[in-house]
């Protein structure tokens, strides 16, 4: 298994200040908050809302980097939103699925036994696919992806617990949180209110 914060440390790293992410609630958003406190970042959704938003985003936004920050308890809720990804395709999609094995502290999740999200991804169609066992295997994976723009799908085997990190809550829902990404997506060019602000 790998640390989840090292993993996203190094990610932080590799995008550029138009990325969009959304994040799932628990561990993910907290870390992630911490690591890009800038930016277009959606935080802390309902368990098995995290990739089926981040699809919708990478849609309307086609242009962007879209990065979903998933973890196995939110997508083993809503696993047919697979079926989707795959049927659009969209290549700006990239989909991070922190897998710790359990719901926090109420017990292990199915992929602590049976389960192999990648394989679900593969089975529902998706053909960019992986798990990652190490930083190595984040970065030979991962990094590749975000430059060739092509959908991904990758799990990450993180390690249980959490980074002990400190962030204003108010950064990681609420309204607060919101008018912030709406904020950030303004700033960018490819956005019809920013095009038509450019042309004034």
């Amino acid at each position: 298994m790998v640390s989840r914060f090292d993993c996203l440390k190094l990610l932080a790293g590799w995008l550029d200040e138009h990325a969009i992410t959304v994040t799932a609630r628990g561990p993910n958003a907290r870390e992630w908050a911490y690591l890009r406190p800038g930016g277009a970042n959606f935080h802390s959704l309902n368990l098995g809302m995290c990739l089926s938003f981040a699809l919708g985003l990478s849609l309307a936004y086609p242009r962007r980097q879209v990065i979903a920050l998933d973890s196995d308890g939110s997508l083993l809720l809503d696993t047919s939103t697979l079926v989707t990804v795959a049927a659009v395709r969209p290549a700006n999609l990239l989909a991070l699925v922190m897998d710790n094995q359990s719901y926090a502290d109420m017990g292990p999740t199915a992929t602590a036994s049976h389960a192999d999200l990648e394989s679900m991804a593969r089975g529902a169609g998706i053909q960019r696919t992986g798990t990652v066992r190490s930083e190595d295997d984040f970065t030979r994976l991962v990094q590749p992806a975000l430059r060739e723009k092509e959908l991904g799908f990758f799990v990450v085997k993180a390690e249980p617990g959490k980074a002990r990190v400190e962030v204003d809550s108010r950064r990681l829902h609420g309204r607060a949180m919101k008018e912030a990404f709406v904020e950030a997506l303004l700033r960018h060019p490819d956005h019809p209110k920013s095009q038509t602000r450019r042309d004034v």
